[in-house]
């Protein structure tokens, strides 16, 4: 989120990355300390990694080697890294129940921030010229509100409940309706969408987690699979039509596929390394190589935009790192409740990065807003982790978290 962005994109306003760049760089010491006092961690976590992350990794630096622009690659990989690493620490030390319940209280205040920045900013959070009456908060783009405003409803569904009615409740509650209305604030179909899978999901898999036998559970999620990809492809699209004419749209993906003719062919060229890690997510060289009647400053699908970055191999391991890392995740049943609703939650932000990656670029190994998230979703560590190297009195007192 920022201050002061440019509310109609044709007037060419830029926005100055220094402070961004300055928070980012705050991690650095943060994260040396941190590497300072917990060796031990670190190395087991090392050592925990999938091999298919360091085959990305090595595909990475062989792309940054080869890029058009080393320097721009090398920035946008740092980026990436810094906000990929605080996530990972954080989940590793705490474990995924109070690693979320950090991210709902982060989400709660994002929820009133964006609603007062509207009220008090309306010429930078209501978008102007084709855009005209979205409203896109505190961010660049109303795509980017409905995203973020999705995934933030998702994990602020309750992780318990009691028989007394908590101040925490109705802050939570209250967060969940302002979402919605932004939601509808932001006209994103896109997001109306993401958020009716993503709550049909979230409470699909807590009847999932309930059956016995692993065997058993693989297989309810592929006929699982196989039923979404009927309603998508039947019922659904029919939804989402009617949900995009009410916000005055209609599914052409608004000019999507005419960048997209335009971006394939350039895969082809630098099929093994791409043309430079991240440097398909600068406007220059999208100006350079798309020619439209409008200004096409992204490729609005990760996947080509992966594809154009670091090349198809990285693409295709990296997607099945995340599809197999989903599918285990869907398939197994954690014994406690609060890990059992993480893990759903983490199913939930995975299968809806999956999906909105299709029409939306950066939403993988990009410096996003909503990439933390991603991260601390595909971790593989389980509940034993955290407690590992803690002490027993630890221990005791955080034995939930996983």
């Amino acid at each position: 989120m920022w201050y002061g962005l440019p509310a109609n994109f044709e007037e060419g306003v830029g926005k100055d990355p220094a402070p961004m760049r300055v928070l980012l760089m705050s991690l650095i010491p943060l994260i040396c300390l941190y590497c300072i006092l917990e060796p031990k961690r670190i190395i087991a976590l090392i050592r925990s990694a999938s091999p298919l992350l360091g085959i990305v990794c090595l595909c990475v630096f062989l792309s940054i080697s080869l890029s058009v622009n080393v320097g721009s690659s090398l920035r946008s990989f740092l980026a990436v890294a810094l906000l990929t690493v605080g996530p990972i620490f954080y989940r590793a030390r705490y474990g995924s129940v109070e690693t979320f319940e950090g991210l709902a209280k982060f989400a709660i205040a994002a929820a009133f921030i964006n609603i007062l920045y509207t009220a008090a900013f309306p010429q930078f959070a209501v978008m102007r010229g084709s855009y005209a009456g979205m409203v896109k908060g505190a961010f660049y783009h109303k795509n980017m509100l409905g995203q973020f405003s999705t995934t933030n409803f998702i994990l602020l569904l309750p992780f318990k409940s009691g028989p007394r009615l908590r101040y925490f409740d109705l802050l939570r509650w209250t967060a969940m309706l302002l979402y919605l209305i932004l939601i509808v604030l932001a006209k994103s179909s896109t997001a109306v969408v993401l958020l009716s899978i993503g709550v049909a999901v979230f409470y699909g898999m807590n009847v999932v987690q309930r059956f016995p036998g692993r065997l058993f559970r693989s297989f309810v999620v592929l006929l699982g699979f196989a039923l979404l990809g009927f309603l998508v492809s039947v019922a659904l699209m029919g939804v989402a039509q009617a949900v995009a004419e009410s916000f005055g749209k209609d599914l052409t993906l608004s000019g999507r596929t005419n960048v997209w003719e335009q971006l394939l062919p350039l895969i082809s060229e630098r099929p093994l390394s791409g043309w430079g890690f991240a440097l398909f997510r600068q406007p220059e060289i999208m100006e350079q190589y798309v020619r439209l009647t409008w200004d096409a400053q992204s490729t609005h699908n990760t996947y080509i935009e992966l594809a154009l970055n670091m090349g198809i191999p990285a693409t295709v391991i990296w997607t099945s790192f995340v599809v197999t890392r989903l599918l285990g995740k869907m398939t197994s049943s954690p014994a406690n409740q609060l890990v059992a609703i993480a893990r759903r939650k983490e199913i939930v932000i995975i299968l809806l990065i999956l999906i909105g990656a299709f029409t939306e670029a950066g939403m993988m190994l990009a410096p996003f807003i909503l990439w933390p998230h991603t991260v601390i979703a595909l971790s593989g560590l389980g509940p034993e982790f955290a407690s590992r190297f803690r002490k027993p009195t630890q221990i005791g007192k955080q034995h939930a978290s996983g």
